[in-house]
């Protein structure tokens, strides 16, 4: 039989089966929320956008003058919620119905032994007793009356690690940062040192954890939304997606080995901090089973490095928004800067006790975080009951996106969506009340899959954020001729994750203080 007449075959085949199901699911009485029209079959399969996915849905709900938005794509459901009201009705008052998660095809499917190590990172999990159980696991240990350690392991990579990197080579900006806050990651979970400047572990995480992310992203691979595709045959065209897959579970299971290896060999030349996996696997040593209990802390640390990850992820976005708002905004800047040296003084760096009394710096991370949501489409929820909302009909199993971009940007509660202006968050010289706070209103999730580890990436970005301003000026990068290169916001297309495409600007200590001084004792450190 020839590679043709093959093809032909599963061609027919996958068009039957999609068929059967579009011909034989139920019919609801009652209409669907408002959307584009649907051809027979495919549906709007051919209307998904794969890069800026949460820029088009707000367009397309604006031009139907309607904040709930329905698609299909082959059989699969999927609605789009723009509002934050909506978002908090059905994610958060009906959270019974929309706590779970969908299946990702990329992530789940397509490559054997992925949901193996996938059950690892408990964000992506069916909602039930087994993520109640692992989200237990990380709440306990980052439990509101430990949230101290998470505050001075913070403070310490950001001023052994990032702000040193930035005064001996400020050129990286990029790289410092992310270097920073993964060491931050493997830190708090291994416990190990970390080179402060390209630490292979570190290094090795981000690859992983990117394309892990990139795997779940909605708009990434077209198998996310046409999951039929994960039958093709590996030697046809267009399978490209399958190779990554293979790719990233092989290194994800190197990942989930090698950072606990590597950490009992420190435990036994006792160079290992205080950390999670040290603190369970003290509490679990005259244990009969502790073999066991070992296995299991090493797969509960893949879950926390990935709640973590992710966390560091969001800041890792978070900050380079931050940079490039200061860059751009340098009225801003100047402002922030003016408020922390009447709070801080110039003779010490800001730490966690200055924070009450920095509004503007607050109006300024709520800002970062409004106007370059780090995952604007949020993670995915799941219908796993059918259910009736304002008239419309929401079927089980349907994917439900919470679109933080488009209910951040919403122009009749921010005005002037696209611009910059920290101001929006106050009110006779304090945070105001009056407008949505971005911190706990959309950008971490809603509902019961709200991300446990926004605590530790607000005190992450926070600490950064205040030294940066305290120690250097963001300023334009110059060009052959001297001139400012002028920098147009540009966002990533279509990852889970919106982070600025990369930007030229330039790091200088700030005149009129000792920075160097105040760096002193962090500037030769190599290992954190």
């Amino acid at each position: 039989m020839s590679v043709l007449s093959l093809r032909d075959i599963l061609f027919v085949c996958i068009c039957t089966l999609i068929h059967y199901t579009y011909r034989h699911r139920r019919r609801p009485i009652l209409p669907y929320p408002p959307g584009l029209p649907r051809w027979p079959i495919v549906g709007n399969a051919f209307s998904f956008p794969l890069t800026y996915m949460h820029v088009f849905f707000k367009k397309l709900g604006d031009r139907l003058g309607t904040k709930i938005v329905y698609m299909e794509a082959l059989g699969r459901q999927f609605i789009v919620l723009n509002d934050v009201r909506m978002a908090k009705d059905l994610l958060e008052k009906r959270s019974e119905l929309y706590s779970s998660r969908p299946a990702f095809p990329m992530l789940l499917e397509v490559c054997v032994g992925f949901p193996h190590l996938v059950k690892s990172l408990f964000g992506t999990m069916p909602y039930g007793d087994e993520w109640r159980s692992h989200r237990r696991i990380f709440q306990q240990y980052f439990s509101p009356k430990n949230h101290y350690r998470v505050e001075e392991r913070a403070m310490e990579f950001v001023r052994k690690g990032l702000l040193p990197s930035l005064f001996k080579t400020p050129q990286d900006v990029h790289g410092h940062v992310r270097s920073c806050m993964g060491g931050f990651s493997t830190s708090l979970t291994y416990g190990l040192p970390i080179h402060c400047h390209g630490d292979p572990l570190v290094l090795f995480a981000e690859d992983v954890f990117t394309k892990l992310a990139l795997a779940g992203a909605p708009g990434k691979y077209l198998v996310n939304l046409i999951p039929q595709l994960k039958h093709i045959p590996d030697w046809m065209p267009g399978t490209d997606f399958k190779r990554a897959a293979h790719e990233a579970h092989d290194q994800a299971a190197r990942l989930l080995e090698e950072p606990f290896q590597e950490m009992q060999n420190k435990m036994d030349e006792g160079t290992l901090s205080d950390c999670f996996v040290l603190e369970s696997l003290d509490r679990n040593q005259s244990r009969p089973d502790f073999e066991l209990q070992t296995q299991h802390i090493k797969q509960t640390a893949m879950q926390i490095y990935g709640v973590l990850a992710a966390a560091s992820e969001t800041t890792v976005a978070a900050t380079m928004t931050f940079i490039l708002a200061m860059l751009i905004c340098p009225d801003v800047q100047r402002r922030a800067q003016q408020e922390l040296d009447s709070v801080v003084g110039t003779d010490r760096l800001p730490d966690f006790s200055d924070k009450p009394n920095l509004p503007y710096l607050s109006a300024i991370i709520k800002e970062v975080l409004r106007w370059n949501p780090a995952t604007p489409m949020g993670v995915p929820h799941l219908t796993t009951d059918e259910d009736v909302y304002e008239g419309y009909y929401i079927p089980k199993g349907c994917i439900i996106f919470a679109n933080s971009y488009a209910m951040l940007h919403d122009e009749t509660i921010f005005p002037s969506p696209t611009e910059f202006k920290p101001e929006r968050f106050i009110k006779n010289g304090i945070i105001s009340d009056d407008v949505p706070d971005p911190e706990s209103v959309a950008t971490f999730g809603f509902g019961r899959r709200v991300c446990p580890g926004s605590d530790v990436a607000l005190s992450l970005i926070y600490i950064t954020a205040a030294s940066i301003l305290a120690a250097f000026d963001i300023l334009p990068a110059l060009d052959e001729k001297g001139d400012p290169i002028k920098v147009v916001p540009e966002f990533i297309s279509a990852s889970l994750i919106s982070e600025p495409l990369p930007f030229k600007c330039k790091f200088t200590p700030r005149q009129g203080k000792d920075v160097e001084g105040l760096l002193k004792e962090y500037l030769n450190f190599v290992v954190i």
